[in-house]
């Protein structure tokens, strides 16, 4: 690989207002005695890899957690000590949940050089939300993104969570109009999966969660009204407007380089794959090569194959051939063809592609395909 080419960087924030009934990812409440130090780390971190890959990186992701928290002036300075390393049209995306970032000067995270931000809605209806333990109103959600927009944000995206307590068509539809009367460019429309060991699993709202069948038609319903309103998908879960894609994700999916940086942070970089343990303790404390954990090698012919075809365009078997040339792109056309009929995806010349329904089943029909 060349040294030139550019990567992504991944900064993972664990801290939050309060934890969400749903949620599995590292994260914990508060922690303000750790957002000093913590921000000194990272700065630290970015530095280290910098030098290590010489590598620029064009995409720059504060994921969490809610790194928001963190505020302004740390941002900023994480911000001036990544600057060396982005490239001049990098995108630089912050994730925050409304009734914590409402309270921000987004004019000085702008200046700063974030370009795009992501929003923890999940619903617009009280009841959903209350369920889900989220702390955010739908009115101080849409004061959070005017004010995004005041401050000079035209990329911004919502998430919006399918399968959840009480939700109904009516609720979901009301839940799109809502992002959609914001002016948003960008909804990431994900289906609870309820994790072992968290609240929600715990609770007796679990049962109050859509089935697998229900949910199905819920996404369904998801990706035809979002259509509608001129929402292209262009992942399972991922809709743009004005070709607003999360450049940053994309690059998941297109099987390309990146360095994560904070506890449970992955890594994808020279054909090896490892990430930091899920511990804050051990990621102020011990040298980032000595927490490194191996997770395998990346790059194979399977996994871009099942990463491409997480996406609306698909896979170009003639592509992947080529890149791989003990694959037959030939015999994955074969696998593929009984699974047209049903509309469960499309043959377009060498390219594969799932269709909404498809996706809903994409894990079987992938192995079905490539196998």
């Amino acid at each position: 690989m060349n040294k030139k080419t550019p990567a992504g960087l991944y900064i993972h924030v664990p801290f939050c207002m309060q934890k969400c009934r749903y949620c599995d990812f590292y994260s914990f409440p508060k922690g303000e005695e750790y957002f000093e130090i913590y921000k000194n780390r990272v700065i630290e971190a970015i530095g280290f890899y910098g030098k290590k890959y010489a590598r620029p990186y064009n995409s720059l992701y504060f994921g969490g957690g809610t790194p928001l928290l963190l505020g302004e002036k740390r941002l900023c300075d994480i911000m001036e000590a990544a600057k060396p390393y982005l490239t001049e049209n990098a995108e630089v995306t912050a994730e925050g949940n409304p009734g914590v970032s409402e309270r921000l000067d987004f004019s000085v995270l702008k200046n700063a050089g974030i370009n795009r931000l992501s929003f923890g809605l999940q619903s617009s209806n009280e009841k959903e939300l209350s369920a889900l333990g989220r702390i955010h109103s739908a009115n101080e959600a849409a004061e959070t993104v005017k004010a995004a927009q005041k401050a000079g944000f035209d990329n911004i995206s919502l998430d919006l969570m399918l399968g959840i307590p009480y939700q109904t068509e009516k609720s979901l539809l009301e839940s799109i109009e809502f992002c959609n009367s914001l002016g948003v460019q960008h909804i990431s429309s994900y289906m609870l999966k309820i994790e072992e060991g968290t609240p929600l699993s715990k609770s007796k709202l679990r049962f109050l969660c859509a089935d697998e069948e229900k949910s199905a038609d819920l996404y369904l319903f998801a990706c035809e009204e979002l259509e509608k309103r001129g929402f292209e998908q262009y992942e399972i879960s991922n809709f743009a407007k004005d070709k607003k894609r999360s450049f940053h994700n994309t690059r998941y999916w297109l099987d390309d380089e990146y360095i994560g940086i904070g506890p449970s942070a992955h890594s994808f970089m020279e054909g090896r794959r490892f990430f930091f343990d899920r511990s804050i303790k051990n990621f102020l404390e011990i040298p980032f090569e000595e927490n490194e954990r191996e997770e395998s090698s990346g790059g194979g012919w399977e996994e871009f194959a099942m990463l491409r075809l997480r996406l609306s365009e698909g896979l170009d078997v003639f592509e992947l051939e080529k890149l791989y040339p003990e694959v037959s792109g030939a015999e994955i056309l074969e696998n593929a063809k009984p699974f047209a009929s049903p509309g469960l995806l499309k043959i377009s010349g060498s390219r594969i592609s799932f269709t909404p329904k498809g996706f809903l089943l994409s894990n079987a029909l992938t192995a079905e395909i490539l196998y």
